[in-house]
């Protein structure tokens, strides 16, 4: 595995629990910029912004400029979605502006393609919300919340919804939700009011599964969904008229007897790698995708070197991988074969306080 000179730097965006939760022991400082070296592994401290409570989170404007993050709290406590000014070069950071998220717990925010609209889902409250962005990329006007409904197979995890990933399509024309509390995958129109009120279609996974995250391949035709309970991951067609499942696969060895809840997930930038995060089994587990029919088949396993992989990261140029370990505290670097896709452990883990968000800044 080799990587070209100009490829092996890239600048880190952390994000981290601050004040604990039921679920998480907070022991981070809030958002930390680093410098990587994906040859090596070696991680460098740049700058740490203090100012944010569990700034978990973090999406970044197309052009980098501006950087979104959710304050994971409850509404009461001051959950909102914060937009600061992001200075790559100099990893300048500034708060410019907050605005409610009129939920609990914001567990992710993404931006639509046109650099339009911004999305905060809540976990907690089931809810997800929509803000139009002014041309400097800050939310203008009144949040459109759009209440889910709904349960589950799970009892314990699915007694409401629990909206946990949105994500606008290629084509700009629909924003794809992931509910995990009631096993939908739904796609809302985009509008020139900004979003509507109904989905167009909803898509059903597997009962008890709780459908997590999503990615969309780099043509628009395929989405690739990670299921937390599930430990399996699937591929759909999405067309005019929904999603037809194509391909599934099992996140987990078939011997493992353990407990273990998916995470992450993310599609390699040459779109025939899938990598997804297991939590319990402290893996990543690698995945080929098939160009004619989506099908996937599995590469290996890799270990993470820590507890708890919360998410993971490709870095731009396709030749490294960087893993956040929530609860053991660390960052570790994987080498990535861009022609077989697997992963190999590369230089120390990184001392880091409960990481949760890996985003590589843009150049």
């Amino acid at each position: 595995m080799t990587l070209e000179t100009h490829e092996q730097r890239a600048r880190l965006i952390i994000g981290s629990y601050t004040d604990s939760l039921p679920h998480v022991v907070a022991k981070g400082k809030g958002i930390s910029v680093l410098e990587v070296d994906g040859a090596t592994g070696r991680i460098e401290p740049v700058t740490t912004f203090s100012e944010l409570r569990n700034p978990t989170y973090l999406s970044l404007s197309n052009d980098g400029r501006v950087l979104y993050a959710v304050e994971e709290l409850a509404e009461k406590d001051g959950a909102d979605a914060a937009t600061l000014s992001f200075d790559a070069a100099s990893a300048k950071l500034a708060v410019a502006g907050k605005v409610p998220v009129y939920g609990d717990w914001p567990c992710h925010i993404s931006t639509d393609r046109d650099g339009k609209r911004l999305f905060v889902s809540n976990y907690l409250s089931g809810n997800f919300v929509t803000y139009a962005l002014d041309a400097d990329g800050r939310p203008e006007g009144q949040g459109i919340s759009i209440q889910r409904s709904g349960t589950g197979s799970n009892p314990d995890r699915q007694e409401g919804p629990h909206v946990h990933q949105a994500t606008a399509t290629l084509d700009n024309r629909h924003v794809l939700v992931c509910d995990a509390g009631t096993d939908e995958i739904a796609a809302y129109p985009l509008t020139e009011a900004l979003i509507g009120m109904k989905p167009d279609f909803v898509a059903n996974s597997k009962g008890g599964a709780l459908p997590r995250h999503l990615v969309i391949s780099n043509d628009g035709k395929r989405v690739f969904v990670i299921h937390e309970l599930g430990c399996l991951v699937t591929s759909y067609a999405l067309g005019a008229d929904g999603l037809e499942l194509l391909a599934e696969a099992s996140t987990l060895p078939e011997d493992f007897r353990g407990e273990s809840a998916c995470a992450a997930i993310r599609l390699h930038p040459n779109g025939r790698f899938l990598y997804a995060s297991n939590r319990g089994h402290d893996s990543i587990a690698a995945f080929e995708i098939g160009e004619a029919d989506g099908s996937l088949t599995r590469i290996g396993w890799y270990g993470t070197r820590g507890q708890t992989p919360r998410d993971f990261a490709v870095a731009p140029s396709g030749g490294f991988l960087v893993v956040a370990n929530q609860d053991s505290d660390s960052l570790a670097v994987f080498l990535l074969d861009q022609q077989t896709g697997a992963l190999k452990a590369v230089g120390d883990t990184y001392e880091i306080g409960s990481p949760v968000c890996v985003l590589f800044a843009k150049s």
